[in-house]
């Protein structure tokens, strides 16, 4: 696992978040293999990827809580990313193997949202972009990230 700065002060739209997240009922790893982790990260991907509308929020760029995503019936990449890091703590996948990453995408130059799940030595990324999810080689080949958040802290991204 990387390690992480604890000091969320500069996220301030991020230090809500991760408040709400820590607050919520822990969960027993429910698997702790990378197959079943991956199986869980495919199918709560595609659900939330489906099941959500995905909406800028423009200038305000605000961070929903998973409640105030489904509330307003979606959100923009990084309130995907939120909502399936909470769905995936809630089905025994511990936070502190989730980390938000904030990175440019290579092809629109835009900057991007994706989950990354830690699974002993296997990467998944879930992206509202993607149906499908990303290793670490092919999320690398699209994307450049640029720093990670998580409920542990933040951490500058080497690759």
């Amino acid at each position: 696992m990387p390690d992480y700065n604890s000091d969320l002060s500069a996220f301030k739209k991020f230090s809500p978040v991760a408040k709400w997240l820590s607050a919520q009922p822990i969960k027993i790893s429910a698997s702790t293999g990378a197959g079943p982790v991956a199986a869980l990260c495919d199918t709560i991907n595609r659900q939330v990827n489906t099941g959500f509308i995905y909406m800028r929020d423009g200038l305000s760029n605000v961070w929903y809580t998973p409640p105030q995503f489904v509330k307003a019936h979606g959100g923009d990449c990084e309130d995907f990313s939120i909502y399936k890091m909470y769905k995936l703590s809630q089905a025994g996948i511990p936070l502190v193997k989730q980390e938000l990453v904030i990175c440019t995408d290579k092809q629109s130059r835009e900057y991007h949202c994706v989950l990354r799940v830690f699974a002993g030595t296997s990467q998944y990324i879930l992206d509202n972009q993607n149906a499908k999810l990303w290793t670490k080689e092919s999320f690398n080949a699209r994307y450049a990230p640029i720093y990670a958040l998580s409920t542990a802290g933040w951490r500058i991204c080497t690759a």
